[in-house]
């Protein structure tokens, strides 16, 4: 981070506060500061794109800062702004909601001037990829500027057909969350985050390459691709808003991604179900009625090998499972037009460490 060249934005309804941050980061070098009261009126310079990083205050204007921050990033649709909590708040819940809000750093008043420096740095620095990578997503649009197209093309391809690792970031961030690491979470995301939008920015150079050659079907299939990267971005938001959610209620669950997996099932996203159960089974392995509710994800996603394996493991597990016993039966008769009836007949835990059962 090269402080001399960013423009900070206090976002802040106390002037004590705004005046200690602004003499801290004039302390910094930092080569702009703008302070504001409202959001609104950031909200246009964070459009023009004349904020770089963004301090967020405890309270503003009658909102907590973690709903100031996150009504700032559905405005402007611009999650890679990094912003940090600077806040007295430090209690649980407070952190948890900032981290759903999408902050990248939280800095707890009163603060050491080094403290503050650390937060701002990593903030910053966290919320872009890999320094070869973002090098070579440079050289590509500037290929593409330069009208070399089958050049950029290769650059990019380099970049795309490795694995994207933003969901494998997301779910550490998650697993910090759950251990109340917060730190790490927070990095974690911001690497989910710089990750998915590298992909997303690469697919989308790459299709005006194609366009610049005249090549209209691939320039149309990797737009396509870049916005599917950027919804699997705003479905991560919702998943970790959900999840924080979830620990908010109840921070000492065991398993909050079974309560996730349970939620979302009976919203209609199976996908999202099966993927929140999936983290589950890291923590809880061997309890049967994860196992279960594994199951009917899997039914109704009409997988139903998936569905008879992990009720095949959820009767092995609890020997009188007998609403596990009735759907594997309906599932190996192929009796499929009558599953609705057994898929609310289970309800509570088997035992006093079993998870809820879907129901």
């Amino acid at each position: 981070m090269d402080k001399s060249e960013i423009s900070v934005a206090i976002l802040t309804n106390n002037q004590h506060h705004a005046a200690r941050d602004k003499q801290c980061l004039v302390k910094l070098n930092v080569k702009s500061i703008q302070v504001f009261d409202d959001p609104e009126d950031v909200l246009e310079s964070i459009r023009r794109q004349d904020v770089q990083l963004l301090l967020i205050d405890a309270t503003v204007r009658s909102m907590t800062g973690s709903a100031c921050l996150r009504t700032l990033r559905k405005a402007a649709r611009t999650t890679l702004l990094p912003a940090v909590m600077v806040t007295p708040e430090s209690q649980l819940q407070s952190v948890i909601d900032a981290i759903a809000a999408g902050c990248n750093g939280y800095v707890i008043r009163p603060y050491s001037l080094q403290t503050f420096e650390r937060h701002l740095r990593m903030a910053f620095d966290s919320m872009h990829g890999d320094s070869i990578e973002s090098a070579q997503l440079e050289t590509a649009n500037e290929l593409v500027a330069q009208g070399r197209f089958d050049e950029a093309i290769s650059e990019y391809n380099e970049l795309v057909e490795e694995e994207n690792e933003a969901t494998i970031y997301f779910n550490k961030g998650m697993d910090y969350l759950h251990r109340q690491k917060f730190g790490k979470a927070i990095l974690a995301f911001n690497k989910a985050v710089a990750l998915n939008s590298m992909y997303a920015e690469a697919y989308k150079g790459m299709a005006y390459a194609y366009k610049g050659k005249g090549d209209e079907a691939d320039f149309r299939a990797c737009l396509d691709k870049s916005a599917a990267i950027l919804a699997m971005q705003d479905r991560l938001d919702e998943l970790k808003e959900l999840f924080a959610e979830i620990l908010q209620a109840n921070p000492d669950a065991v398993n909050p991604y079974n309560t996730m997996g349970i939620d979302l099932r009976k919203k209609g996203d199976y996908v999202g179900a099966l993927h929140a159960y999936t983290q589950a089974l890291t923590l809880t392995p061997n309890d049967e009625n994860l196992h279960y509710n594994i199951a009917k994800a899997c039914i109704f996603s009409k997988d139903y090998d998936a569905a008879i394996g992990h009720l095949e493991q959820a009767a092995a597990l609890r020997q009188n499972f007998e609403e596990a016993k009735r759907l594997l039966a309906k599932l190996r008769a192929k009796q499929y037009d009558s599953l609705g009836g057994s898929n609310g007949a289970a309800r509570g835990p088997s035992g006093r460490d079993g998870l809820a059962m879907d129901s």
